[in-house]
């Protein structure tokens, strides 16, 4: 036990040294012009921006909006995803005849149509919507349906033989036996979709992270630039960290029942 809590404690503090060792080096670079400015924000100057967002309440607001953009269209594209992806399996002449059109779907490239997304939904929380549905929607569909087919045959066989209706296999059988790969798909999404949503914001916005990064990087601001940068990656792996903390205490928990 002691032995394992000295490299649990070694890792981190490695890596802990490492990052400081990072940051240092590129706080020297740039103050010591080494590296103009422009292309690398020092970390005291990032620091000092941040601080500067929050007191003058810039960051707050644009990334509720953003937060709220990502949740709105991942909801419905997880609600969805899971209850297509089971249909699917449950109906099998429906897989047949649909499995082709979503995957044509699935493979036109999402950052392609957000001018057609701007021209029909706006550049409100419509069109940003749709956008985190595309980019979320058919990983999480194609996972569960994969996954609900992994279902042990002799269980089906047994659910029909007890005259199990469709609803009490799907609910009972099916998505049980689909959730790890639900997770996954949740997972991987949870990422992509915000990625979605900071395309969408950058291409046509009035507020949001996006419009942030994209009205830093005209302004040529390039430490906020990197508070951006740096704030969606820590909601990304809140967003992780949260679906990671689902599947702990929730979802594996109700497939056991």
């Amino acid at each position: 036990m002691e032995n394992k809590r000295a490299k649990i404690i070694g890792l981190y503090s490695g890596q802990l040294i490492f990052l400081l060792a990072v940051l240092g080096l590129a706080e020297y670079a740039v103050k010591a012009g080494k590296i103009n400015k422009m292309f690398l924000a020092a970390p005291s100057d990032v620091a000092i921006e941040f601080y500067n967002m929050i007191v003058q309440n810039i960051l707050w607001p644009h990334m509720i909006i953003t937060v709220e953009e990502f949740f709105a269209g991942y909801a419905v594209a997880v609600a969805a995803g899971v209850l297509l992806g089971v249909v699917f399996v449950a109906f099998p002449w429906i897989d047949q005849f649909f499995t082709p059109f979503f995957s044509a779907v699935m493979a036109v490239p999402k950052v392609a149509v957000i001018p057609l997304l701007i021209i029909w939904f706006g550049i409100g929380l419509l069109s940003k919507m749709v956008l985190v549905f595309l980019f979320t929607f058919f990983v999480i569909f194609f996972n569960t349906r994969n996954g609900a087919k992994q279902t042990n045959i002799n269980f089906l066989k047994v659910a029909k033989v007890f005259g199990a209706t469709k609803s009490q296999t799907v609910f009972k059988l099916l998505i049980p036996a689909a959730m790890p790969s639900i997770i996954t798909g949740l997972r991987i999404t949870a990422t992509t979709g915000l990625t979605g949503v900071i395309f969408a914001e950058i291409t046509a916005s009035k507020a949001g992270l996006g419009y942030l990064l994209q009205e830093s990087t005209a302004l040529y601001n390039t430490p906020r630039m990197f508070v951006v940068i740096i704030v969606v990656t820590i909601l990304s792996q809140f967003f992780v960290a949260f679906v990671n903390f689902l599947e702990k205490n929730v979802f594996l928990k109700w497939q056991k029942l």
